[in-house]
């Protein structure tokens, strides 16, 4: 037996309930050829690429089947793109996929699901001024003072010459 994985995109004008029938007659079209669904998963609704039949969104589904003969593969492919309700489908050649691989991958999804709801939350807040360490001061020295005396005094000399070079006459 050949293991395969399909992809299909559902239109979206079909209500959730609509759904799972569409997914069961699926599922029943590959028991049907002789094979069978070992691992699916409903991906939710999500934008399209690009519209599709003036379709803006579609249902994602995933599923892995194992089936005996290729042209029965050939068939399937042939009824989903013949099938009104199935947009787009791909089917691939795949290894098989073991339980503990279907456990990581439901477990992958589950952290990522808790790393989106941690990202929406809101930012924390700051700690309040009294919780935060306050800056010890710097011990002023002498000769900062006198640097800043210094520094005073250039400013009014500065100023006065700025007075007597503005006046017109000049000794």
């Amino acid at each position: 037996m050949n293991n395969y994985e399909l992809l299909y995109i559902v239109s979206n004008q079909y209500t959730e309930k609509e759904l799972v029938t569409i997914q069961e007659k699926v599922n029943a079209l590959i028991t049907k050829l002789g094979g069978q669904v070992h691992y699916k998963d409903f991906m939710g609704k999500k934008k399209l690429a690009y519209p599709i039949d003036k379709m803006l969104h579609g249902y994602y589904t995933v599923c892995e089947f194992e089936i005996t003969d290729n042209n029965n593969v050939k068939e399937l492919s042939e009824n989903l793109r013949l099938d009104k309700e199935v947009l787009r489908h791909i089917i691939i050649a795949k290894a098989k996929i073991t339980p503990d691989e279907i456990k990581k991958k439901e477990e992958m999804k589950k952290r990522e699901e808790a790393d989106e709801r941690e990202a929406s939350r809101p930012v924390a807040r700051e700690r309040r001024f009294e919780d935060k360490e306050t800056p010890t001061p710097t011990p002023v020295t002498e000769e900062k003072v006198e640097e800043k005396k210094a520094k005073v005094k250039t400013k009014a000399l500065d100023e006065k010459l700025d007075e007597i070079l503005k006046e017109d006459t000049v000794v």
